[in-house]
């Protein structure tokens, strides 16, 4: 199996995985925010419906796409069309099967291929680290998600 399959078939799994977390949610709790400053579960999907585009254009492109001051907040306006648990399961579903064609059909000998990330203090990434972006920040928000619900007293595994 290549690199490129197994990313996508690890991806689709934990996609799943984080939206039949998401739906164990109770309704009232969908938007609660944990102290008020957290992220709410909704804000979560959001960005895990919207990421893959990120992705997709970094793997197309093999460089930084702009990243101007006013894209961060445009961004989340963008996201928040999606009012819903199941609104973001299409958006996102949407947005991986686009990523997984590139993945797909990317090449090997551009794997090692780096850029430098502007995110935190700024890092590099190979194009093989980028192709499994999506799969790490999913798994990261299953465990919000799991962290959220746990706060508001359920301890059931979804």
């Amino acid at each position: 199996m290549r690199y490129q399959d197994q990313a996508i078939r690890m991806t689709t799994k934990a996609v799943d995985d984080l939206f039949r977390f998401a739906k164990g949610t109770t309704k009232d709790k969908v938007a609660w925010k944990p102290l008020d400053q957290g992220r709410s579960v909704l804000e979560q999907l959001q960005e895990c419906a919207q990421a893959p585009s990120w992705f997709t254009a970094m793997l197309q492109m093999k460089k930084m796409p702009e990243f101007p001051p006013d894209m961060a907040e445009k961004a989340k306006k963008d996201r928040e069309q999606w009012k819903t648990i199941e609104a973001c399961e299409k958006a996102c579903k949407d947005t991986s099967t686009k990523l997984y064609e590139v993945i797909k059909n990317f090449p090997d000998k551009d794997m090692e291929i780096s850029i430098h990330l502007p995110f935190g203090k700024g890092f590099d990434a190979s194009m093989g680290d980028i192709i499994m972006f999506h799969y790490w920040n999913v798994v990261y928000h299953q465990g919000q998600v799991n962290f959220i619900q746990t706060l508001y007293g359920d301890k059931e595994m979804h």
